[in-house]
C-alpha cells in the first residue's frame, strides 16, 4: 500500500488527467458526454487495475499509463454501449475492436464508429489504442500472455455485444453464447460465466508477469487458472451485487439477480471467495494475489450502497464480511472507509 499510495497513485493521477484534458476536447458532444461520464463515474476502475504495478516498482512508468489507457478505453466503450443512441450488435462489436487492436502491436487502426452516427472523436479513442500498443510492446515477455489476453478481451467485447443488444433479445443470445463454453466450465451457472468475462483484472495481472523476462508458461497458465474464472468472477459478481436495487429499479441486467434466493446468491458469491484464496497459494508472489482477494471483499462491501436501507444487499454482504474474517480484510475496508470519507 505504500508503494501504491508513493508511487502508482501519483503516476495514475497523472495519466488519468492527461486523458481527461483530451476527452474535453472531443468534438462531438456526444462522444465527449460519454467520455467525461465515464471517466467520471469509473475511475475507480483505473485505480483499482493499477494497483497492480505495485509488484513491479521497476515498470510503473509503463504498467501504469497502460492499464489506465486499457481501462478508459473499456469504460468509455461500455458507456457508448449502455446509454447508446443505437442498439446495433455490429456498432458494439465494431467499436470493441478498439480493444483487441490495443493488444496488438503494430495492428492498423480502424473506423471504430463505421456504425454510428457520431464519429469525430478527434482521435481520443485512437489515441487510447496506440498508447495501448506502445506499452504492451514495451513489455519484456509479452508474447508470452499476448494471445490469453486477446481470448480474455474478445470474451470481455462478447458479453458487451451481447448485454446491450434489445432487452428483449439479450438473455437469447447470453444463453446461446454460454453454450459453446459450459463444457468447459462445468462449475459455473451462466450467468457466472458472463460475469467472470466482464472483469478486466486478469489482463492487468497478465501485463505485470509480462514485465519478467524469465516468464515461463507454467506461470502464465497459473495466475490465468486463478484469474479465469474465480478472482475475476468474485470481482465482478461483488460489482453486480452493490449494483442489485439500483439495477432493479432501473431495469438493467444484473447477473446476481438470476440466483433463486439470498442464500443461493451468499453461497455461490462465498464459494467464488473460496475458491479464489485457494487458487493464489501456488501463484509468483502469492501474497500480493491474496491481498488482490481480501481488498475485492472489503472494497465492495464497503461502498455506500450496503446499507440497511437495502437490507438484501446488506444482509449478503454482512455474511461475506463475516466468512471473509481475517485481518487483510478488516484492513482494507478501513482503507476504504477512510478513501471514501
Amino acid at each position: 500500500m505504500y508503494r501504491v499510495y508513493r508511487h502508482v497513485n501519483p503516476r495514475l493521477e497523472r495519466d488519468f488527467s492527461a486523458w481527461y484534458r483530451r476527452a474535453e476536447q472531443i468534438p462531438d458532444p456526444e462522444l465527449r458526454k460519454q467520455a467525461l461520464a465515464s471517466m467520471n463515474s469509473k475511475k475507480f476502475h483505473c485505480q483499482g487495475g493499477a494497483v497492480y504495478a505495485a509488484q513491479v516498482p521497476s515498470q510503473i512508468h509503463t504498467l501504469v499509463p497502460l492499464i489506465v489507457a486499457y481501462q478508459t478505453i473499456s469504460d468509455y466503450l461500455d458507456n457508448l454501449c449502455d446509454r447508446s443512441t443505437s442498439l446495433d450488435p455490429a456498432d458494439f462489436r465494431q467499436l470493441h475492436l478498439s480493444m483487441q487492436d490495443a493488444l496488438t502491436p503494430g495492428a492498423p487502426l480502424r473506423d471504430y464508429y463505421c456504425y454510428r452516427q457520431e464519429k469525430d472523436d478527434g482521435g481520443f479513442l485512437a489515441d487510447l489504442v496506440r498508447s495501448c500498443q506502445e506499452k504492451v510492446a514495451a513489455l519484456p515477455a509479452y508474447p508470452l500472455v499476448q494471445q490469453r489476453v486477446l481470448e480474455l478481451s474478445c470474451l470481455y467485447s462478447d458479453l458487451q455485444v451481447y448485454k446491450h443488444v434489445a432487452h428483449d433479445q439479450r438473455e437469447e443470445q447470453l444463453f446461446a453464447w454460454w453454450e459453446r463454453y459450459r463444457p468447459h466450465y462445468p462449475q459455473l451457472y451462466w450467468q457466472e460465466f458472463a460475469a467472470v468475462t466482464g472483469s478486466t483484472i486478469g489482463i492487468f495481472a497478465l501485463f505485470c508477469l509480462a514485465t519478467d523476462p524469465a516468464l515461463s508458461e507454467q506461470e502464465v497458465q497459473a495466475v490465468d487458472s486463478a484469474y479465469f474464472p474465480w478472482i475475476c468472477g468474485l470481482h465482478i459478481l461483488l460489482d453486480y451485487l452493490i449494483d442489485l436495487e439500483e439495477d432493479r429499479v432501473g431495469g438493467d441486467l444484473n447477473f446476481v439477480s438470476y440466483y433463486r434466493s439470498d442464500q443461493e446468491a451468499t453461497e455461490r458469491l462465498s464459494y467464488f471467495f473460496e475458491q479464489a484464496k485457494a487458487s493464489v497459494r501456488h501463484l509468483p508472489n502469492p501474497v500480493f494475489h491474496r491481498l488482490i482477494v481480501n481488498g475485492l471483499v472489503a472494497f465492495y462491501l464497503v461502498d455506500r450502497k450496503v446499507n440497511r436501507r437495502q437490507p438484501q444487499i446488506y444482509t449478503i454482504a454482512k455474511q461475506l464480511m463475516r466468512r471473509a474474517n481475517n485481518m487483510s480484510t478488516l484492513f482494507f475496508y478501513l482503507n476504504g472507509l477512510l478513501v471514501r470519507r
